[in-house]
């Protein structure tokens, strides 16, 4: 993980293994920051990269470690996710539009309302439907969410200007 200042914003993306983490980091910066050589094994560590996140300026973007598990209380990589959420500014959710929230996910949208951290959600792989019962639980949850796909691009520009929209200034 590289050195960060305390003059750039910190910017979490959380999500299950597989949902597209890497990938959206990939296409908002437009810059390839994933080091995995086999995308089916899951992150042990967060990556993250400096980059010049126009207008907002210097970001960092920290790609998290999955959340998995029955037992949120008892993940090490739901641990490290919730380190790098309580040292950000800004938080994203990577969802899988064909899956339900998980007992993780819904855990991590309540600890991050609990801390009036700005967060948006990030519906992934529209391309193969979505789940109207993942919806219904976001609009339950009263989430701000966007339908994105990152293999077709689609959706993005949308999403990455209500982020940066989020985004505090900083000194």
């Amino acid at each position: 993980m590289e050195k960060v200042s305390q003059g750039e914003l910190h910017i979490a993306v959380i999500g299950k293994r597989r949902v597209g983490k890497s990938l959206l980091v990939d296409r908002i910066i437009h810059k390839r920051i994933s080091s995995q050589a086999n995308p089916a094994e899951s992150m042990e560590e967060p990556l993250s990269e400096i980059v010049q996140l126009l207008p907002a300026g210097p970001s960092v973007f920290i790609n998290t470690a999955s959340i998995e598990g029955q037992d949120i209380s008892l993940s090490q990589n739901t641990n490290k996710c919730i380190k790098a959420i309580s040292n950000s500014d800004i938080v994203l959710i990577v969802l899988d539009a064909r899956e339900k929230l998980s007992n993780n996910e819904t855990y991590l949208i309540t600890y991050i309302r609990e801390n009036q951290l700005p967060f948006l959600v990030a519906i992934n792989k529209i391309e193969y439907g979505t789940n109207s019962n993942l919806l219904d639980e976001l609009d339950a949850l009263d989430v701000v969410y966007f339908e994105i796909s990152c293999k077709e691009n689609a959706g993005l520009e949308s999403m990455k200007k209500k982020m940066i929209h989020l985004l505090p200034e900083k000194a």
